[in-house]
C-alpha cells in the first residue's frame, strides 16, 4: 500500500521541476526602456556632431524602436536595423562577424546578417534580451553609440 503512495506523490512532487525545466524566465526590453537607449545613444552622437540612425530590437529582431537622427542619410536608417538584427540573433556584437568574414568565413554573407561593426548586443543576466544597431560614422563611432545607448539602459535600471 505504501508503495503506489511513494509514487503518486513522487510524481506530484517532480512534476512542478519538469514544468519548471521546461521554462525560463526572460526579461525583455520595453518601449521606454528602447527609448532610454536611443536618448542616450542619440545625446552621444550630439555630443560628437555624428547624424546616425538608431534601431532597437528585442531578442529575435524584432523592431522595437527606430529613430533616423538629423543629418542622418536615408540609407543609415537600414543599416542600423540590420545591424540591430544581426546582433540579437547571432547574439553577439555584429564586429565579432566582421572580423570573420574579414579572415575568410564569407558564408556569413549569405546569411540574413550585416556583419558591418555598429551593433551591440543587450545581455542582461547571461542572457541576451534585445540588441541595439546604429549607423552614420565610422562603424566604430557606431559601436561607440550603441554601447552607450545601452549603458544608459544599466545605469537607469541598476
Amino acid at each position: 500500500m505504501q508503495r503506489p503512495f511513494l509514487f503518486a506523490a513522487s510524481i506530484l512532487v517532480c512534476a512542478p521541476l519538469a514544468a519548471h525545466a521546461q521554462l525560463r524566465d526572460t526579461k525583455v526590453v520595453t518601449l521606454d526602456g528602447a527609448k532610454n537607449i536611443v536618448a542616450a545613444a542619440e545625446a552621444e552622437a550630439k555630443k560628437n556632431n555624428w547624424g546616425m540612425a538608431f534601431a532597437v530590437v528585442d531578442m529575435s529582431g524584432g523592431l522595437i524602436l527606430f529613430h533616423k537622427g538629423d543629418g542622418a542619410r536615408a540609407s543609415n536608417g537600414d543599416f542600423a536595423v540590420a545591424k540591430a538584427r544581426t546582433a540579437a540573433r547571432f547574439q553577439r556584437p555584429t564586429k565579432a562577424l566582421d572580423s570573420l568574414v574579414a579572415s575568410g568565413r564569407i558564408q556569413f554573407l549569405a546569411a540574413d546578417a550585416l556583419p558591418i561593426e555598429g551593433g551591440e548586443p543587450i545581455t542582461v543576466d547571461g542572457q541576451v534580451i534585445g540588441a541595439v544597431g546604429v549607423s552614420g560614422g565610422t562603424s566604430a563611432q557606431d559601436a561607440q553609440v550603441a554601447r552607450a545607448g545601452i549603458a544608459a539602459l544599466r545605469t537607469k535600471n541598476d
